[in-house]
């Protein structure tokens, strides 16, 4: 035991000359030893992801107040509507400073609708239906950078605009085993039903956009697309026609009108945003959407013809059942039109 005792302090010794002497190398070899990762100030350590990373984001959410105005033109018939649309709106902006590019996404669905129609001299009040759009667009700065500059965007919007005005009745009928009638009286009816308005468009958007900035405070965002085209199609519920009678013979209509057909106009917003405090800003602007077009409707028209009566001398006085025809019918180059526009209001958050 008495001999372990030097050997185990000899060792201990030995391995502690050969630390002090690493130390002594990393003290004086510092600066070669970390390489391109050494700086003599050590906030550069801590900002070293700040400073690389260039994307940015902004979401948030937006009030639309607007007015809308449809216009259709079917077969002779004229429909029009006008509506004041209350729209909640979610936003969501991504940028990268360092090819000054963006992408932005937008969603928004009508809380209220209320207004007017005119449906072929017939008025009545729009109590309810809907408006909904969702869209993105990718932009690029020529000039500047994403907090202050200016250029292209490409986007596409789908855009429904669907106040709820009158709806035509028309038949389910589609064919005499669906008809009931009295062999006594050869009164006869059909199943009945009805569509609202649904219209919708698949628009592409090709445009600029710009962001100015004044002071720490204040900046000014604007854009103007163009809408070259956009696929319409949908059921224009409010067309139609009442049923008539020709001799023995009752048309009406037994189907809702459905629409396909193209359409270009523009788009277009401006807004003044303020930021009362860091990374949060409040905007007010407007917004305004058009559009216009033709578009084909195709319908059908049943023909229902009355209960008769083969054998004049034996009841029952009518023992032969309506008849049952469909024909459809297709108009094209009908003219239409959507404008909605109003006032903008946005709450967004930017990190």
């Amino acid at each position: 035991m008495s001999r372990l005792v030097p050997r185990l302090a000899a060792l201990l010794a030995a391995m502690a000359l050969p630390t002090h002497v690493a130390a002594a190398d990393w003290a004086t070899d510092e600066p070669d030893l970390r390489g391109a990762f050494y700086s003599s100030d050590p906030k550069d350590w801590t900002d070293l992801g700040d400073q690389t990373d260039s994307m940015g984001f902004e979401f948030g959410i937006r009030y639309w107040y607007s007015w809308g105005a449809q216009s259709f033109t079917v077969g002779g018939g004229t429909f029009t509507s006008s509506d004041n649309a209350h729209l909640g709106e979610l936003h969501l902006r991504i940028d990268d400073q360092s090819t000054r590019t963006y992408v932005k996404g937008l969603a928004g669905y009508s809380m209220a609708i209320g207004g007017t129609y005119d449906s072929n001299g017939v008025t009545g009040s729009v109590t309810d239906g809907h408006v909904g759009y969702a869209g993105a667009d990718i932009g690029w700065n020529a000039l500047g950078d994403n907090d202050a500059g200016f250029g292209a965007l490409l986007g596409y919007m789908y855009w429904s605009d669907s106040p709820n005005t009158t709806r035509e009745s028309f038949t389910t009928a589609t064919s005499a085993a669906d008809i009931t009638w009295s062999q006594t009286t050869g009164a006869w009816s059909v199943p009945m039903d009805s569509d609202p308005n649904n219209i919708d468009i698949h628009a592409l958007r090709l445009g600029v956009q710009g962001r100015a900035e004044f002071g720490e405070m204040f900046d000014i965002t604007a854009e103007v697309a163009a809408v070259p085209y956009a696929k319409v199609d949908g059921t224009l519920g409010a067309f139609g026609f009442a049923p008539f009678t020709i001799g023995s013979t009752t048309y009406m209509m037994s189907s809702p009108a459905t629409l396909d057909g193209w359409g270009y106009g523009a788009m277009g917003e401006l807004m003044l945003g303020v930021q009362p405090i860091e990374n949060l800003t409040f905007r007010v602007g407007g917004r305004a959407w058009y559009l216009q077009g033709t578009a084909d409707a195709t319908y059908s028209v049943a023909e229902i013809g009355d209960a008769t009566d083969s054998d004049l001398i034996n009841p029952p006085a009518f023992d032969t059942a309506p008849t049952f025809a469909n024909q459809s019918y297709i108009t094209t180059g009908n003219p239409f039109s959507l404008l909605r526009y109003g006032l903008l209001a946005e709450l967004t958050y930017k990190f």
